[in-house]
């Protein structure tokens, strides 16, 4: 990828991680059929580079984070993060690996087809999902951890959208909907670091990718304003759902 491409795909990584709109399986749809790359690679790709968007969060909470640190023992957004964390890995390892096989031998056109078809799940998913209640983190139990892990560990798969996932369980479970979206994206943390490792012997390092992980730094921290300003006023499901329709019909007549 030349500076152009780079810059270009770190500003849809970082733009798209916080809207409900799965990143990574936009970006790799991007990796497959505009840079040619075969489904395995473009993924392995899409995974790394959120490490920009980690940076990110860890700039726009730094203060909900220094908390949780300091009260690691005690306050219970830590103990949030612990336990969902785990479930997260417990769920989301194996598939992953089953996941990494399974694209080795698939081409661009069929992978392309899967991840219209889990985009079109994610817009239903965000179509149908439940009103907030008035739950804060405070109240939370260990049912909300491991189900909220869970959730996103299954959107390790690209077209699954990881914080539309963990938004519709924790509204399911009755959170406030500001308190929702600050758990996502402090759930993501340590989830976008776990990927960033699987990815490690995949990806080669250096320079090579500096120019994309910064874009992704910048394109997130307006991604995260702007879902924090319009997460109330808008509906992603149709998004999702029309994107996954197009890519399965354009793919179809290429295969």
């Amino acid at each position: 990828m030349n500076l152009t491409e780079l810059i270009i795909v770190g500003a849809i990584q970082g733009f798209l991680e916080f809207l409900p709109v799965s990143s990574s399986g936009n970006l790799t749809l991007v990796f497959m059929n505009f840079l040619n790359m075969n489904p395995s690679e473009s993924y392995s790709i899409s995974l790394f580079l959120h490490l920009g968007t980690l940076f990110a969060v860890i700039v726009f909470f730094y203060k909900d984070i220094i908390k949780i640190l300091k009260k690691i023992k005690t306050d219970k957004s830590s103990h949030f993060l612990i336990v969902s964390t785990i479930f997260t890995g417990v769920v989301g390892i194996p598939i992953y690996i089953i996941l990494k096989m399974f694209l080795e031998d698939i081409n661009v056109g069929i992978g392309s087809i899967i991840i219209g078809i889990f985009l079109i799940a994610t817009g239903l998913l965000l179509r149908y999902s439940p009103n907030a209640g008035t739950r804060k983190v405070d109240s939370s139990n260990f049912k909300d951890m491991a189900i909220a892990g869970a959730a996103q560990g299954i959107s390790i798969i690209p077209g699954i959208s990881r914080s539309g996932s963990t938004l519709t369980v924790l509204l399911a479970r009755k959170f406030d909907k500001e308190e929702a979206l600050r758990i996502s994206f402090l759930m993501s943390i340590p989830a976008i670091i776990g990927g960033a490792i699987l990815e490690i012997d995949e990806v080669s390092f250096g320079l090579t990718y500096f120019p994309a992980l910064i874009s992704a730094f910048i394109a997130s921290i307006l991604g995260i304003k702007l879902l924090l300003e319009l997460a109330k006023k808008l509906n992603f499901s149709y998004f999702c759902i029309i994107l996954g329709l197009i890519t399965i019909l354009i793919s179809a007549i290429i295969i």
